[in-house]
């Protein structure tokens, strides 16, 4: 039983991943998981278009570089020339257009029986029968699929972030993907932003807003970022935040998670808050990649 294999030779440029299996077995969650590492991912692809997919794909007015298509038991009716299709597939890999793995999950009878009961959801295969029996259907029907399969992962005992890390070690170990992350100025008085996934509160630093020459501008001013960044207060919160921002994006990254809204705001929005992104979107970090927003500027 495969549970790891080793990323990509670099002499292929192009890959092409595909994945199936039983249902329940985590397709779903692999098939996210390579999307958010940049991969064009399609589902329930006929089989028999796969190849002239391929062809399509990697034409040199697309070249996609790096595909994941899923196949399930819902495209039973393009089983019956399975084998033949995938000769044709295999050819193309064989000619160097690209590298091929296949990748089959599969979990006990037991195991598909609880999720299923759990999301209360039917079995693609169990609109007139049993789970059991839908189980049992699908096994015979993708069977073929398993014996050529260049990976095997029977995920029992894996939850949703443990699968998606089994996808990164084991397919992109040598080109993790960069953390994107919106740093978000705004003023408490019009609201926090509601896509926030960490929100900070600087309504205790000193105010620009009280000094009559430093009002009228706003945190982006040098004027402004000088006053604010002169207070030890100032400066002692902001290697506060980097410490904990830095731990929290690493956490962030360890459960498969590239993208992160970071919200930091004052009372109007206009100084301390922009004043602290416009500082934090230049650190240079490694695997991270900072946009600054300032979202309520000009309404006062």
């Amino acid at each position: 039983m495969n549970y790891m294999i080793d990323s990509f030779e670099k002499k292929f440029t192009r890959q092409v991943l595909i994945v199936t299996g039983l249902s329940g077995a985590g397709k779903n969650v692999v098939m996210r998981a390579f999307e958010d590492f940049g991969f064009y991912c399609v589902d329930n692809l006929p089989v028999p278009l796969i190849s002239q997919f391929l062809q399509f794909a990697f034409h040199s007015q697309n070249d996609l570089l790096k595909i994941a298509l899923g196949i399930d038991s819902r495209e039973k009716k393009f089983f019956n020339d399975l084998m033949e299709d995938f000769k044709r597939i295999k050819k193309l890999e064989a000619e160097g257009m690209y590298q091929l793995r296949i990748i089959f999950l599969k979990s006990s009878d037991e195991t598909l029986i609880r999720r299923f009961q759990e999301t209360r959801r039917i079995h693609p295969l169990g609109h007139d029968k049993s789970v059991t029996d839908a189980i049992a259907e699908e096994k015979l029907l993708l069977s073929p699929l398993m014996e050529i399969a260049d990976v095997i992962l029977d995920t029992d005992n894996f939850n949703i972030h443990e699968l998606r890390n089994w996808v990164r070690n084991s397919f992109l170990e040598k080109q993790l993907k960069q953390m994107h992350v919106n740093l978000i100025s705004f003023g408490f008085k019009y609201g926090v932003p509601s896509d926030s996934n960490l929100v900070y509160d600087l309504r205790f630093l000193p105010n620009p807003y009280f000094v009559p020459l430093l009002k009228p501008l706003d945190g982006r001013d040098e004027k402004v970022q000088q006053y604010i960044f002169d207070y030890p207060v100032t400066t002692e919160y902001m290697q506060k935040l980097q410490d904990f921002l830095q731990y929290s994006l690493k956490k962030y990254y360890e459960e498969g998670r590239f993208f992160v809204n970071v919200s930091i705001g004052c009372t109007g929005g206009k100084h301390r808050s922009v004043a602290f992104v416009e500082q934090l979107s230049k650190q240079n970090w490694d695997g991270v990649r900072f946009v600054a927003c300032h979202r309520d500027i000009g309404k006062e």
